[in-house]
């Protein structure tokens, strides 16, 4: 059972938290206290998807729910990932956005999914994101965007969409808004997700953010790519990232039962101040966590294959 929802470990998994505070709220703030921890430990089953995403402006945000890149292609052809600071040390470069490389290059992170590209008039509007739910939410929640543009100098300004005024359209637009230094939103309701858009007349509009969460600061984790051209394509394969769990249907990614049972036990004993005890139940998930990814992978496993009497007493043919 790779995946349960967060009720479904409740009414398995409640009986291993502290009696007096046994509610389902509790033991979901528990899970975002040992599933982080979990979720690093490697790369077990569930852990791997795969994404797609236009690379032709010489970048790709990931999806706010992985963490990395583990592998990744650009139009076809493998391309390596490289650290943050690769292409600076090698080559250097003539903006912080740009690189030379035909490679994937960690930028860090970054406050939206696409950037604005070119000082114009943008309206900012909210939508719903329709495969998630069908409108936007009707309670008192808020979106707040500073920019910067033609008039704040050199600070941000702010405009805050809510559910009673889901966008700037209406007014003049925000003249000439040149970058987003951040979105923070708040009070958004379990169930829900929110796309911000900046739009102008003929145009496409850009994606800002796609948010689900109560409250936050949007941030994405952002790869510079070189040698890119209009309709270049990135397809990767990330590492999973866990995200909060504020609700009873949010999905849990995990290997077995008894891997959350012990992290679960793990926190209890720190709570309690026995270090031996925790320290025995963090083993114990390290341990079971490799065993089913040992398990897991089957005939997959890398097989080593010596030949001491190859081709010029060399080894061939080692993996």
């Amino acid at each position: 059972m790779p995946a349960l929802t967060t009720l479904d470990l409740y009414e398995t998994h409640s009986k291993y938290l502290d009696a007096s505070d046994n509610t389902p709220d509790a033991f979901r703030q528990a899970l975002n206290e040992i599933m982080p921890r979990i979720y690093k430990l490697g790369y077990w089953r569930e852990m791997l998807l795969e994404h797609s995403q236009d690379a032709s402006l010489g970048y790709i945000s990931l999806p706010q729910d992985t963490d990395a890149i583990v592998a990744g292609l650009i139009d076809n052809n493998p391309v390596p990932t490289r650290s943050v600071w690769h292409d600076y040390k090698l080559f250097g470069t003539n903006d912080q956005d740009d690189t030379v490389l035909s490679a994937f290059i960690d930028d860090g992170y970054a406050s939206t999914y696409r950037d604005i590209e070119t000082a114009e008039q943008y309206y900012f509007e909210l939508q719903a994101i329709s495969d998630v739910n069908s409108s936007l939410p009707s309670n008192d929640y808020s979106i707040t965007i500073s920019y910067k543009g033609s008039g704040t100098g050199d600070g941000f300004d702010n405009i805050t969409l809510t559910s009673s005024a889901t966008s700037s359209v209406g007014g003049t637009p925000h003249p000439n808004v040149s970058s987003i230094d951040k979105i923070v939103y708040k009070n958004i309701p379990d169930g829900h997700s929110i796309r911000v858009l900046a739009k102008r007349s003929g145009v496409d509009p850009i994606t800002l953010a796609d948010i689900k969460g109560e409250s936050g600061v949007v941030r994405y984790r952002r790869y510079r790519i070189g040698n890119v051209n209009t309709t270049s394509t990135a397809h990767v394969l990330l590492k999973r990232r866990w995200e909060d769990v504020d609700g009873n249907s949010d999905l849990v990614y995990m290997p077995s039962n008894a891997i959350v049972k012990h992290g679960l036990l793990g926190k209890l004993a720190e709570d309690n101040a026995d270090i031996q005890r925790a320290a025995y139940h963090w083993g114990l998930v390290t341990q079971l966590l490799e065993t089913d990814t040992d398990s897991y992978r089957g005939a997959s496993k890398p097989t080593l294959k010596v030949a001491p009497n190859g081709v010029g007493s060399g080894m061939t043919g080692m993996y």
